[in-house]
C-alpha cells in the first residue's frame, strides 16, 4: 500500500524544472488526458470531503516543500477517531490553502482493511494537470495482501503482493514491463500458486473504480 506514496514523494522531490521540461509539453498536447486527469483529481477531493463529513476527525499537520520553497505546502493527515483509520493525506498549497498539491484518499471495508486508495499529485507551480494519478485496488486472501495499480488513463502499471502462503513468505513486485512479458520466467510466475493466490479473482481492468468512490 505504501509504494504509491513513495512514488509520489520521489516525483515531487525532483526539480520542478527537470520534470516540467519532460511533462509540460506532453500534457499540453494531450488535451483529453489533461481534462480526464484534472477531473479525476476533483473526484479525489470530493471523496475526501465525503469521507470526513459527519465524522470526528483527528488532524496531524506539518509543513513541507522543496529546496527553493521549503514551506510550499501544509500536509494534513485526516484520521477517523472512531476507527483509527487514516482517511486521507493531503498536501495543501500554502499560498492557496484550498488547493491540493497532492492527495491520497483511502477506502476501507467493514473489517477495517484498505480496499481502494487513490492518488493525485501536481508538480510544484504547475497546475495544467496532475503529473501522477493512481488507483490501487486491494485484495486479501488468508495472510496475503495484494494490490493492482492503475493510472488515471485506466492502464495497469504495477502489481504487488506480500504475506505468507502455506507458511512461506511471499513477495511479488511486477512493474509495467513485467506485467506484459511473455518470456518463460514470466509465464511460470503467472501460473504459480503464489501469483494465483495473490491475484485470482481480481479483474485486470479498473472498471468503475476509475471514478474515486
Amino acid at each position: 500500500m505504501k509504494r504509491n506514496v513513495a512514488i509520489t514523494l520521489i516525483l515531487l522531490s525532483l526539480s520542478a524544472h527537470a520534470l516540467a521540461d519532460g511533462n509540460q509539453s506532453t500534457m499540453k498536447e494531450d488535451t483529453v488526458q489533461v481534462k480526464s486527469w484534472n477531473h479525476f483529481s476533483d473526484l479525489c477531493l470530493d471523496l475526501h470531503q465525503k469521507q470526513i463529513s459527519g465524522k470526528k476527525i483527528k488532524k496531524i499537520e506539518k509543513t513541507g516543500g522543496y529546496r527553493a520553497n521549503p514551506e510550499y505546502y501544509r500536509e494534513v493527515t485526516y484520521i477517523d477517531e472512531a476507527t483509527g483509520n487514516i482517511l486521507s493525506n493531503i498536501q495543501w498549497e500554502m499560498e492557496h490553502p484550498d488547493v491540493p498539491h497532492s492527495m491520497e484518499v483511502f477506502v476501507y471495508d467493514k473489517k477495517g482493511r484498505v480496499i481502494r486508495d487513490y492518488v493525485s499529485a501536481y508538480l510544484p507551480f504547475q497546475r495544467n494537470a496532475p503529473v501522477q494519478t493512481l488507483i490501487n485496488i486491494h485484495n486479501y486472501n488468508g495472510d496475503l495482501h495484494a494490490f493492482k495499480q492503475y493510472d488515471g488513463s485506466t492502464d495497469l502499471v504495477y502489481e504487488f503482493c506480500e504475506g505468507k502462503l502455506n507458511g512461506k513468505e511471499v513477495q511479488i513486485r511486477l512493474f509495467e514491463d513485467d506485467l506484459f512479458a511473455t518470456d518463460y520466467d514470466a509465464r511460470q510466475l503467472f501460473k504459480s500458486p503464489e501469483y494465483k493466490a495473490c491475484f485470482n479473482g481480481m479483474s485486470s481492468q479498473v472498471g468503475k473504480y476509475i471514478r474515486p468512490q
